[in-house]
C-alpha cells in the first residue's frame, strides 16, 4: 500500500512539474498564449477616413528603407534592443499586449480593394509560410505572426506612419490581430485590418497569387 502511495505522490510530482515547466515557458517564449483571452475592440474605418486625404499618397506607398536611402532607420531603443535579441524582444510584447484590450481599425473587402487599386500601403500576410505559397492577395508580403522575430529587421525599416494592411485567414484568425498589436507596441501608427481575410478574399472570387515573390516586406 505504501508503494502504490509513493508511485501516486511521484506521478502528481511530475504532473506539478510538468504543469510548471510549461506556464514559464508559455510565460517567456515569443510563441507563448496569453491565458486569458481578452477580446479586441475593433471599429470599422470610414471611407472619409481612408479616402480624404488621397494627396498624401506618398506617405502611404511602400517605402525604401531608411537605409537605402543612405540615412540609418531611427528605432526606440526597444527596437534597438530587439535588433540585438528578437526573440526576446517579441516575448516581451506579445505578453504585454495580452494584458490589453486591443483596439483594431477594420476595413471592408470594396476598400481593400480601392487601396490595392491606388497602390496605396504596404499589405501584410500573417499566415503561415505554406499556406502564403498556396495562395495569398497579390503584392502581399508574408510575415508569420507566430515568427515574427524572424521578420524584425524588415519591419523596422517601415516608416512608423506607413498605411500597412493586415489579413489572416477570417475574423476568427488570431495571426492578424497578434501581428497588428506586435505593430502597434512598436510605434506603427497607421494600421488596419482587413478583417474577412483570405476566406473573404476568395469567396468574392478575386485574383489569387501563388508566386514566391514577396516574402518578407
Amino acid at each position: 500500500m505504501n508503494g502504490r502511495h509513493s508511485v501516486l505522490r511521484e506521478i502528481a510530482a511530475i504532473v506539478v512539474l510538468a504543469v510548471v515547466l510549461s506556464l514559464s515557458y508559455n510565460a517567456f517564449s515569443a510563441k507563448g498564449l496569453p491565458l486569458v483571452r481578452i477580446p479586441p475592440v475593433k471599429v470599422e474605418v470610414s471611407d472619409s477616413v481612408l479616402f480624404s486625404t488621397v494627396e498624401k499618397v506618398s506617405r502611404d506607398t511602400l517605402p525604401t528603407p531608411a537605409s537605402a536611402k543612405g540615412n540609418p532607420p531611427v528605432i526606440a531603443p526597444l527596437h534597438e534592443r530587439a535588433l540585438r535579441n528578437p526573440d526576446s524582444a517579441a516575448a516581451a510584447v506579445v505578453h504585454e499586449n495580452a494584458a490589453k484590450r486591443a483596439l483594431l481599425k477594420i476595413i471592408k473587402l470594396d476598400q481593400l480593394k480601392r487601396l490595392l487599386a491606388q497602390h496605396r500601403g504596404v499589405l501584410l500576410d500573417a499566415r503561415s509560410e505554406e499556406d502564403f505559397a498556396k495562395g495569398h492577395i497579390r503584392g502581399a508580403k508574408n510575415v508569420f505572426a507566430l515568427e515574427v522575430e524572424k521578420y524584425f529587421e524588415q519591419i523596422v525599416a517601415i516608416p512608423r506612419d506607413t498605411l500597412v494592411i493586415i489579413y489572416c485567414n477570417n475574423a476568427e484568425c488570431h495571426l492578424g490581430r497578434s501581428l497588428a498589436e506586435f505593430m502597434q507596441s512598436i510605434n506603427f501608427s497607421n494600421l488596419v485590418l482587413y478583417d474577412d481575410g483570405w476566406d473573404g478574399w476568395t469567396a468574392a472570387q478575386m485574383p489569387v497569387d501563388t508566386t514566391k515573390s514577396g516574402k518578407q516586406p
